[in-house]
């Protein structure tokens, strides 16, 4: 059936440097969904970041096709922004912004023209639960101190909702990503900065719903980092870092968990 609550949106704040990029996919089930995606550099002055990215620019893949671009939003976005309740950006910014209507898999890439402090933002703008968001994810270095892979979520709706939340390092080797993080470390916390769960390793009972939900498998006792949280609506963060301090390419993921599964 159709589920009470669903994933709204997803940010991902980080640091980039000139050449490099931040990539966030989402996954929209059940039809077409029109998603706001953004992507911040000049409007964080507003909120105090000294070091920000001065012109962002977006593309968006279906596979490994640009189907989508912008380097600077257009003015008509605005009522979007206030309708997902998106904060405004200054008119003729150069932040980047578009509304692609997705259905099933895409891959939205961040960068700028220089480095500097980055906002990526995705909003579900439709109502209702089907289609829905099902799946969210961003893959960027994990640095040390202020500079951690951070991703922010919302859940919308009535109910609690079971999500799969996931840091992956030493699968990505998998994947032929160099440089992973070896050992990520995975951390969530509610709005008001309570630590809700923690992983480090994750635990190998989990493995039933990697496969359920359609996520890539981890090796048996790899130090990726996992967890499942049930979660009434509101606002949650979570904090990819290296155990240890230690650094490299990671990705964060939320999967929706179907009301139906039982975590054992």
């Amino acid at each position: 059936g159709i589920p009470t609550s669903r994933l709204a949106n997803l940010s991902v704040r980080t640091a980039l440097a000139a050449s490099q990029n931040l990539i966030v996919g989402i996954v929209v089930s059940g039809g077409p969904r029109p998603m706001l995606v953004r992507a911040v550099g000049p409007a964080l002055a507003n909120f105090g970041v000294g070091s920000a990215m001065v012109d962002p620019q977006l593309e968006l893949f279906e596979g490994s096709t640009r189907v989508l671009t912008n380097d600077n939003w257009t003015a008509n976005l605005a009522p979007t922004f206030a309708s997902v309740g998106a904060f405004p950006l200054t008119v003729g910014s150069r932040d980047a912004a578009f509304v692609p209507t997705v259905n099933g898999a895409r891959s939205i890439v961040a960068r700028g023209t220089g480095a500097g402090v980055v906002l990526v933002e995705t909003y579900d703008t439709g109502t209702g639960n089907s289609p829905r968001l099902v799946n969210v994810s961003a893959r960027n270095r994990v640095g040390t101190g202020d500079d951690l892979l951070i991703a922010g979520f919302n859940l919308t709706g009535t109910g609690p909702k079971q999500v799969l939340i996931r840091a992956a390092g030493p699968a990505l080797q998998g994947l032929g990503v160099t440089g992973f993080l070896a050992d990520p470390r995975l951390e969530v916390t509610s709005a008001a900065g309570v630590r809700l769960a923690e992983n480090d390793n994750w635990p190998a009972n989990l493995a039933p719903v990697f496969a359920t939900v359609g996520a890539f498998a981890f090796a048996t006792n790899s130090r990726d980092a996992a967890l499942v949280a049930l979660l009434p609506p509101g606002s949650y963060t979570v904090q990819v870092r290296g155990a240890g301090d230690t650094t490299g390419e990671a990705v964060v993921e939320l999967y929706e968990i179907a009301d139906t599964v039982t975590v054992r």
